[in-house]
């Protein structure tokens, strides 16, 4: 069965090589691929006494890590969180008696990229300090002769070029011999049980580990019990930087019968998510999807305080989230609706549907989970600071195992597991069928973009008039060269707006600040002691010598003394959430700074609105498609805050747990300084955020129309092309056509 679906898919594919004058090269690839990637995935399938695989996906900094190491592991470290998301490795997870990990380093052509990325970041960077030192060098001598010279413009990185970077950065400080390692892997085998496994892989996975930077992908063997009949796979994030990487995640989500997708409780399921499953999961046959709302504990402090008591506050949080989360299912699927093409919509549909189905998300946090099974001795400074949080909410309210087990909702999720682990023969039997109708379904929308794309080609060349076409391409391109005005509006209307939005946060951000600076003091009693001295009698009538003698009579007494202080923990947790808050508004706001969705829906009603779409003479797929084009190469860079290294600083400027007197004057003028700090560096970061995608927004306003009219102006040199050999071409054309006919009616998706 597998060789015959395998073959046939192979078969339409093989077939527009003879064609590849008339096929559009990119579409003939992607088409070729869908084959090649059918049978691999086929053959998965097929493999008896094969594991259920659970895929866990989402994007980066969604709890991934976290949400497996509570779930499989009682809260315990054995995937550590990445150092940042550049060493972020796709993990494979299975049961075995003796553990063991295999360790995949990467390949060298892959490490290879990896350096040219780097060097061309480097090169940048050499050109703007050499730019900076020669505008330093002018500026005095430009003032005084009243010339303003522009200081150079920082470069802007792709978030590969960045990620390059830091990988190299940390093989450096490593000073590990990298050639040694490509190419080839390691088994860690030599351990007793888990735990030792587990310190082993720390050098490879861990946040400092030396081979961490070169770490491709890694497979974990343990002995737990939980793992028998299924496999684990933790993905990176579908929106890793690293290329390579994101590859072979897509290659094992192929293979994924089931998968749980997490997303931020607070922005479920946003277009971001949306977008990366839609190019992830729906030709792909997994009909099981199970919906997971991370980091639930951060949405309960960002909502408590609308509510009097815990009791009230998380079914109100859950239900609010709940309507939020089908709220955007539904948005998404709507704008899909309203602007993918038939075709495509028609292929996205089964995720949109799926998707639907899967509600409501299961809310959950890994953090309530881990203080709900830990001894409070046990728990680290980042989960103690949680625990503090989480208990100053309600005063009359502290949490206990129980309550932060309720928060956490892990029961839940382990029911959704069981479920999953019961239905394993019927999902593995349906997995083959579902995965090729899934791949048929992606044939059928390429079939569609290549006709669509040889019709508007054959319909230039039946007119045959390159000089009747290159006038009205050059009329389109004159008209929106004319109407550059109105695009470039549009980017500037997002560039002022992400300017504003940032620069807001800042405002926000000083005035939440003040609140930060104050300490207060406090009124406390305690008991303390003092001793006081009397002069008594010693003499005895049975010694005459002692008469008139004295001695010395010491007493201790105990009194209530007041006084007033100032605690130090309070301070210090109160700086601490001020970075937390802090780095997570920053991080939401620069992500959410400029809608991509709605700006691109813009850039295309700017251009749109320049021509009379209802003129029988205006050809609207000359515009729609180069549009279509020149849209989906725009890109805003999404731009990473991270104020944690701030939370050690904080804690090395006090050390004390209580001040008085006049230590506390000293006390707030140390919290004033550190605050001060603080919003210096929120202030620069803040700053590089907002020149990151401002200079993004500038530099892809100034190549949009450029690459939009060298589209069409591409489209009047191909019909010159074709009509040299047009009876040729255009029969090619037409068998293109024909085979696409055919090809689509033999597409049964009842086999």
């Amino acid at each position: 069965m597998i060789e015959e679906q395998s073959s046939s898919l192979l078969k339409i594919s093989k077939g527009y090589e003879l064609f590849n004058n008339s096929v559009d090269a990119n579409l003939l690839a992607e088409l070729q691929a869908l084959a090649s990637n059918f049978k691999s995935d086929a053959l998965h399938t097929q493999n008896e006494n094969r594991l259920l695989r659970i895929g866990i996906i989402g994007q980066i900094k969604r709890g991934k890590s976290s949400f497996l190491n509570s779930l499989l592991f009682n809260g315990q470290d054995v995937l550590p969180k990445a150092a940042t998301p550049m060493t972020a490795a796709l993990t494979k997870i299975c049961y075995a008696q003796q553990p063991k990990a295999l360790v995949e380093f990467y390949s060298k052509n892959e490490w290879g990229k990896v350096k040219n990325l780097a060097d061309t970041a480097f090169t940048k960077h050499a050109s703007y300090e050499n730019a900076l030192l020669e505008y330093q060098t002018n500026k005095a001598i430009s003032q005084k002769q009243g010339v303003f010279i522009p200081s150079p413009a920082k470069p802007v990185l792709s978030d590969e070029e960045k990620a390059s970077i830091e990988l190299l950065n940390m093989v450096k400080s490593s000073g590990l011999n990298v050639a040694q390692y490509l190419d080839t892997s390691i088994s860690l085998d030599e351990v007793n049980n888990n735990d030792e496994l587990v310190d082993k892989l720390n050098n490879y996975v861990g946040a400092s580990g030396e081979f961490t930077p070169i770490v491709k992908s890694t497979e974990l063997h343990l002995n737990i019990d939980s793992l028998r009949d299924i496999e684990v796979v933790d993905t990176p994030g579908m929106n890793d930087p690293i290329i390579s990487r994101g590859r072979r995640t897509q290659e094992f989500i192929g293979q994924c019968d089931v998968v749980f997708v997490l997303s931020n409780s607070g922005q479920f399921l946003d277009q971001s998510d949306m977008s990366l499953l839609a190019q992830n999961i729906p030709n792909k046959g997994i009909e099981d999807i199970v919906l997971i709302g991370s980091l639930f504990d951060g949405a309960l402090l960002d909502e408590y305080h609308n509510y009097p008591s815990i009791q009230q506050a998380l079914p109100a949080i859950t239900t609010k989230l709940n309507n939020q989360a089908k709220s955007n299912v539904d948005k998404v699927c709507n704008e899909f609706s309203a602007h993918q093409s038939t075709e495509d919509d028609n292929n996205q549909s089964h995720l949109m549907s799926t998707l639907q189905n899967a509600l409501p998300p299961i809310f959950i946090s890994s953090r309530c989970y881990d203080l709900a099974i830990k001894p409070e001795q046990s728990l680290n400074e980042e989960e103690l600071h949680s625990c503090q949080q989480l208990n100053d909410m309600f005063a009359d309210f502290t949490f206990n195992a129980s309550t932060f087990a309720a928060v956490a909702n892990f029961t839940k999720v382990t029911s959704k597991l069981d479920t999953v682990k019961a239905k394993k023969e019927q999902i593995l039997a349906d997995r083959f069928n579902n995965l090729l109708i899934g791949s048929k379904r992606e044939v059928k929308q390429k079939l569609v973009q290549i006709a669509d794309d040889v019709t508007y080609k054959r319909k230039n060349l039946l007119e045959g008039d390159v000089e009747s076409l290159a006038k009205k391409q050059q009329a389109v391109v004159k008209r929106i060269e004319a109407g550059t005005v109105k695009v470039n509006s549009v980017f500037e209307k997002y560039s002022i707006q992400a300017e504003k939005t940032l620069t807001r946060l800042l405002t926000d951000i000083n005035q939440n600040a003040i609140q930060v600076k104050q300490v207060q003091s406090q009124s406390g009693s305690r008991e303390e002691s003092y001793t006081t001295s009397r002069e008594v009698s010693d003499s005895s009538w049975y010694n005459p010598f002692s008469y008139g003698s004295t001695r010395t009579v010491i007493s201790t007494h105990y009194r209530t003394v007041n006084y007033t202080y100032a605690s130090v923990h309070d301070a210090v947790s109160k700086l601490e959430s001020f970075v937390v808050d802090t780095s997570k508004a920053l991080y939401d706001v620069s992500e959410n700074a400029i809608q991509l969705g709605l700006f691109k829906q813009d850039i295309k009603a700017s251009i749109r609105d320049m021509f009379d779409f209802s003129d029988d003479d205006f050809d609207p797929e000359m515009v729609l498609m180069p549009l279509n084009n020149a849209v989906e190469r725009i890109t805003i860079p999404a731009v990473s805050l991270d104020l944690d290294a701030h939370i050690n600083t904080i804690r090395q400027q006090f050390s004390a747990e209580q001040v008085e007197g006049d230590d506390i004057a000293q006390l707030r003028t140390e919290q004033a300084r550190v605050v001060t700090l603080l919003l210096q560096d929120i202030s620069v970061e803040l700053k590089q955020c907002i020149y990151q995608i401002v200079a993004k927004l500038a530099k892809e306003q100034s190549s949009f129309i450029p690459s939009l009219t060298k589209d069409l102006v591409a489209n009047v040199e191909q019909l010159k092309q074709d009509l040299t050999h047009k009876e040729e071409v255009l029969k090619g054309y037409d068998d293109v056509l024909q085979k696409v006919s055919t090809d689509l009616a033999g597409l049964d998706f009842n086999q």
